[in-house]
């Protein structure tokens, strides 16, 4: 059949076991051994693919060699492939272990009679520029081949050329006269030397090479006034000024001079192009005056009309690049600088993309002005702009772009002076319920203008109430499922802020549950969780479990029911929360409590080897802990009347020099509740240590839960002693700042309330005052607060999707031949264990946070502790912390076993080694990987790998008579 021809190199078999490395390594040698030139080729593509999936050097290394011996033997055609693969798989290169080899075999066709096949083997080496920058003999081919009479090899030399120059600077130094004489020279064809001039830019490694680079570079705009040869060379000399950096005011300076003098339209829009190039740069480099002459030619074009509009917008994206550094806003932020006359001008423009890039300088220039506390000039201007802008933007189908860049540009106003989220709310929602929802793209828009909505809500408390009864009606107007969820998700957020539900809104949210698919349904439930709506989402979840067709799923969704009916258990409306009874909170706990550890279980039986849910696990366990040691809390405080003292307390007082034993059992339960909440705290902590792909958002959850369980401890602790009890009083007035959104405001409140109710801290004479009633009904106070239906718990985003991903893949060796066997090593040896390790990311590689390090930690537990917990054993650690070259580490250890002592490390650069000694015997040596990002945070996410390890004593050689 056509398109069913079966597949020799499977990558991806359906109900087929994934390959290891080394059977689809030998699949692919198959291929490259084979006959026939079609399977041949399909082998050496499929090599960059086999590279991603196991970026390890011993498999680079082996099938690049393999590659080269096909470049050395095959064909023109099978050496083009090998090119691509090459070019293709540029950050793997430099795990090549044999690298002269490869080398000799790819150089070997360099001497070949065929003009394309020199050609390729230049192309080739030029590929593989990084890890041979300083080969000589690879360094005279080249220059050899730029006097060649053919022209392919030529242009493949000049290709090479510039491959090196950019990583050799003996290569960049050495080349520049003859580059300069090809130039220069009446024989160089016109079209090679627009080839040669780009090698330029990397002339850049000493200050002659430079200064004569920038010689030639000038001479041929004069010499060259064609339009290629311009643009080329001026790209060559940005470049090259981008690089040293001091040559960046004569760069900009020329490209103002083009930009003002030279009449053709091609020239402006490409030194408009370079201009905005630099200006990433950054501002403080550009000379004092050159952003006052772009606004002249700015301006020019401004009263020119429409003709230039082009010119126009270009110009204002190179203004909008400088606005964003704090020079540009400093020196513009008067009401006559030419800066703002010409946005202000700029803003009534009948054109939609410069009335919206100018009104972007204006607002950044604001937020300047706010953040500093300097005096703003011209808002109500902006404001004017910025609202008629988005009226009239979420009008027309063709600038959702324009759009979404006005409406971040109100969102930063807001951020900035939170008086201006009334008018904006008001203008954005006006147009949200006047817009009407007949296509795809105003439903697009639609969608963006409740985004911005849901930001500038985030932003300002209580910001959207006005907002409610239109939100009803468009809710009921409205016919597009991607509206019907974002309108649910402003509703969900204006009623998070302490509001009760009205039966008008659970019948909209009703009305649309039952009208939409079930992904919506999906969508709506998580949002009405993530504000701490349990209700509804549990009325979700209940009905989608039973829609699915996964076994994974039914469990997933059957845990987040549990988990959402555990918090409507906690957050049950009462009459009057002031009379709730004690034996109602315990009521209440315990249900919450046994709902949870089945949600745990469902969790647990949702997993999967590629959707672990470690996250929603782990912080479903640790809330079921939290409330666990609560519910002890609440039965400890009660304690107090249904234990009296023992007889004997006083003779307990005296042997103990304990005065708080007078009091009974109570004060050995209110101290052991203090330590479970303080263990809570430190699980809360190594939680949040496992979410390195975490949004703030989602780590800010976790840092306030963690605090609510410190303040707990804290109170308790009050109450009954313990360390560190006498600078508790000390937290009093602290403020709670988890972030600006409508949840983590409501978890800040609720730790604001626990300090207010927490006990009172007496001391007298060093000793701590009396567990009174008082101040245990003070404890009652605060467990009420958590488990009496005033604090909604909002789950994290986390905890439903992931927006970074980051992995650690760890390979230990060696390893044991027979799986599950111990690696035997002599007694009194030593063991070389070597770690490798690969980074693998999602779609957004680094939204959040990146990888600066990664810290490999080796553990050795001797045999009589390897059954025993870790906490308690006195296992042996070694430490590394390697930086990442393109996703790829490696370190080395050296252990000593089977010898008396103690485990000391010592490190190298480079090959690394970490010398020790530890008694004889059976062990487990334990490799596991940590993260460290740039703010050099340590977070605990990477991987554990065990190898048992066998120590046995050798016997004596037997002495022959």
């Amino acid at each position: 059949m056509i398109g069913m021809r079966m597949n020799a190199f499977n990558d991806t078999g359906l109900g087929e076991p994934e390959q290891d490395a080394n059977t689809a390594l030998i699949e692919l040698d198959k291929g490259l051994r084979s006959a026939k030139t079609g399977e041949q080729c399909e082998a050496i593509v499929r090599f960059p693919r086999l590279f991603e999936k196991y970026p390890f050097p011993i498999l680079i290394n082996s099938s690049l060699l393999k590659l080269a011996e096909v470049f050395r033997t095959g064909s023109n055609f099978l050496r083009v492939w090998v090119l691509r693969v090459c070019q293709q798989s540029e950050k793997h290169l430099d795990k090549i272990l044999n690298v002269d080899e490869f080398v000799r075999r790819i150089y070997s066709v360099i001497h070949s009679n065929d003009p394309v096949a020199r050609a390729l083997t230049l192309r080739t080496l030029g590929s593989v520029a990084g890890i041979i920058p300083e080969r000589q003999q690879v360094h005279h081919s080249i220059r050899r081949s730029l006097d060649s009479h053919d022209s392919v090899e030529v242009e493949a030399a000049i290709y090479a050329a510039q491959m090196f120059a950019a990583q050799s600077k003996l290569f960049a130094v050495s080349m520049c006269s003859k580059i300069s004489d090809m130039i220069r020279g009446q024989v160089t064809p016109a079209s090679m030397k627009l080839q040669l001039i780009p090698i330029l830019q990397y002339m850049h490694h000493d200050t002659f090479t430079a200064s004569m680079v920038n010689e030639l570079c000038m001479e041929l705009l004069a010499s060259y006034p064609a339009a290629d040869f311009v643009k080329v060379t001026l790209s060559a000399l940005s470049t090259l000024a981008s690089a040293t950096l001091i040559d960046v005011p004569q760069q900009v300076e020329l490209l103002l001079r083009y930009l003002q003098d030279d009449p053709r339209l091609s020239i402006k829009r490409h030194a408009l192009h370079l201009l905005h190039s630099l200006a990433r740069r950054g501002a403080h480099l550009w000379p004092q005056g050159a952003l006052n002459n772009l606004i002249e030619s700015t301006t020019t074009l401004l009263q020119d009309g429409t003709r230039n509009t082009d010119l126009l917008i270009r110009t204002l994206d190179v203004i909008e690049v400088l606005s964003q550094n704090v020079v540009t806003c400093d020196a513009n932020m008067d009401e006559n600088s030419p800066l703002l006359q010409l946005c202000v001008n700029a803003c009534y423009s009948p054109d939609p993309f410069v009335a919206v890039k100018a009104v972007t300088v204006l607002t950044r220039v604001a937020c300047y002005c706010y953040e500093e506390g300097l005096p703003v000039h011209g808002i109500q201007d902006v404001i004017s702009c910025l609202e008629s802008l988005i009226v009239l933007l979420a009008l027309d189908e063709k600038h959702l772009h324009q759009l979404k860049a006005c409406l971040r540009s109100t969102v930063k106003l807001c951020q900035s002076h939170l008086e201006h989220c009334s008018v904006f709310v008001d203008a954005i929602g006006s147009t949200l319920i006047n817009a009407s929802s007949e296509n795809n793209q105003n439903e697009k828009q639609t969608v963006v203008l409740c985004e911005a909505l849901g930001a500038i809500g985030s932003v300002g408390q209580n910001a959207l109430l006005p907002l409610l009864p239109d939100i009803l009606i468009k809710l009921k107007q409205t016919s597009h499922v991607h509206t019907k969820v974002m309108l649910c998700t402003l509703l969900f957020q204006m009623m998070a802020g302490g509001f009760e539900w009205n039966i008008e809104c659970l019948e909209a949210v009703d009305n649309i549950v039952k009208n939409v698919d079930d992904w919506a349904k999906y969508r709506i439930a998580r949002s009405a969780a993530r504000y701490g709506h349990h209700a509804i989402a549990t009325e979700i979840f209940k009905s989608l479990k039973e829609a699915v067709a996964s076994e994974q799923l039914h469990f997933w969704l059957s845990g987040l029911e549990l988990v959402t009916k555990a918090e409507c258990f906690l957050t049950e409306k009462v009459e009057d929360p002031q009379t709730v009874s004690k034996m109602k909170i315990v009521e209440r706990l315990n249900g919450a409590i046994s709902r949870y550890a089945s949600a745990c279980a469902s969790l647990k039986a949702a997993s999967t080897p590629l959707r672990s849910l470690q996250f929603a696990s782990e912080y479903s366990k640790l809330r079921c802990e939290f409330l666990q040691t609560i519910a002890q809390l609440l039965h400890s405080c009660i304690s107090l009347c249904t234990a009296p003292p023992p007889a004997i307390a006083v003779t307990v007082v005296d042997a103990t020099k304990d005065e708080l034993q007078r009091y009974g059992r109570v004060t050995y339960q209110l101290r052991k509740s203090a330590q479970d909440l303080k263990t809570c705290a430190e699980n809360y902590q190594k939680l949040y240590q496992s979410a390195f792909d975490a949004d703030p958002g989602s780590l800010a959850n976790i840092r306030a839960l963690q605090e609510i369980c410190r303040l707990m401890a804290i109170s308790v602790e009050r109450v009954c002693g313990g360390p560190g009890v006498s600078a508790m009083y000390l937290q009093e007035d602290k403020i709670f700042n988890f972030g600006e959104t409508v949840e983590m405001r409501q978890l800040a409140r609720c730790c604001v309330e626990l300090c207010r109710l927490s006990p009172s801290f007496t001391m007298t004479e060093g000793k701590v005052g009396a567990v009174s009633h008082t101040r245990i009904n003070c404890l009652i106070s605060q467990t009420t607060l958590l488990a009496g239906g005033t604090m909604r718990l909002p789950m994290p985003r986390y905890y439903f999707q992931a927006l970074q991903a980051t992995s650690v893949k760890l390979s230990v060796s060696p390893q044991p031949r027979v799986l599950g066997e111990p690696v035997s090593v002599p007694q009194g040896s030593q063991l070389a264990l070597k770690v490798e390790g690969v980074l693998r990311h999602g779609r957004r590689a680094s939204l959040f946070r990146s990888v600066a390090a990664v810290c490999i930690s080796i553990s050795t537990t001797p045999p009589s502790k390897i059954n025993v917990d870790q906490k308690d054993s006195n296992m042996n650690e070694l430490q590394q912390t390697v930086i990442p070259h393109r996703d790829f580490f490696a370190c080395e250890f050296l252990l000593s076993l089977g010898c008396p002592g103690s485990m000391a490390a010592t490190y190298q650069v480079g090959s690394t080694s970490a010398g020790g000694s530890i008694s004889g015997g059976q062990y487990q040596i334990t490799a596991s990987a940590s993260i460290l990002d740039k703010d050099g945070n340590v977070w605990k996410c990477g991987p554990r790998s065990t190898l048992p390890v066998r120590v046995h004593e050798e016997t004596a050689k037997r002495k022959l008579p």
